[in-house]
């Protein structure tokens, strides 16, 4: 079979050369076997990057990230894991460019709350990603009469790993200070001083840490106790506070501050009044009309 088809290449390849002159006759340019995709712009292989980690099958089209806070709301829909696993280990430059868009692109909770959500915490991280993560979120008011043991800060979180962490999201649920609570807390700053210490500890583990952004439902109140406590510690370690869209907290909304959107100028000093000469002139007729009548 080998030689019949190289005897059939030998007479095409005969035919072609007695159909074209030698100066006409172009030979076949031989095609690169192979794509060189690291040649392509940075910006064209992120597209790549992100067709093939966020695109989900039918199978896995829902979101699995919970019902609370910014990483439940901004969350992406993912490929399935093998598709993921798939493109990690194409190459270790691949898995190196496609794990730092994967993992920074992503927010991360600090602890699980009790909505479901099938993306892991910062324990469940593996180390290796760790360093890669840019935005974690912090999510308080969930069991606020019994908080969970393992709402701990320790070194399995590895935090002081995360070196490219900018922002920290804290999501406000409720404030169990206020006093609608009265007789279901068990003080009422026992939750308050519960989460002042854990957002103390999680910034004294995050010296490269910039913002602390500040996020609730509308029940929670700016100048309650708890937002009070999280804001001074935010303060205290030097971090620049933000908020976010839920709350529309601005920075002047402090207390017994209105914001005025469009404010009336003030002159700086009123301008001096010139009378009319046909004004005065009636006002002098008037003024000798009445003199007379007197």
């Amino acid at each position: 079979m080998a030689s019949r088809a190289a005897k059939k290449a030998a007479k095409k390849a005969q035919a072609a050369s007695e159909f074209y002159d030698g100066e006409d006759f172009v030979e076949p340019v031989s095609l690169p076997t192979s794509f060189r995709f690291f040649d392509l712009p940075s910006e064209i292989r992120l597209n790549i990057y992100h067709f093939v980690l966020f695109t989900p099958t039918k199978k896995t089209a829902k979101k699995n990230a919970g019902t609370v806070g910014a990483s439940a709301k901004k969350a992406k829909l993912v490929a399935p894991a093998t598709q993921r696993i798939a493109l990690f280990l194409v190459s270790r430059r691949v898995h190196e460019e496609a794990s730092h868009y994967f993992y920074s692109s992503q927010i991360f909770r600090v602890f699980y709350i009790q909505d479901f959500s099938r993306r892991p915490t910062l324990r469940g991280i593996p180390p290796c990603y760790r360093p890669l993560i840019t935005t974690i979120e912090l999510i308080l008011g969930n069991s606020w009469t019994a908080p969970p043991k393992s709402w701990a800060v320790d070194d399995k979180m590895g935090l002081p790993e995360m070196t490219l962490l900018h922002t920290l999201r804290v999501f406000v649920e409720c404030d169990p200070s206020q006093p609608i609570f009265e007789g279901f807390r068990v003080s009422k700053e026992y939750y308050t001083e519960f989460s002042g210490r854990l957002i103390k500890e999680i910034l004294d583990r995050l010296p490269a840490l910039k913002f602390v952004e500040f996020d609730a439902y509308p029940s929670v109140k700016r100048d309650g106790s708890l937002m009070t406590r999280l804001m001074k510690e935010a303060r205290a370690a030097n971090k620049k506070i933000i908020w976010g869209p839920e709350r529309g907290w601005t920075d002047d909304d402090d207390v017994g501050y209105v914001h005025i959107e469009d404010p009336i100028p003030v002159p700086d000093s009123l301008p001096s009044y010139t009378p009319d000469p046909v004004d005065e002139l009636e006002n002098r007729i008037q003024e000798l009309a009445l003199g007379v009548r007197s």
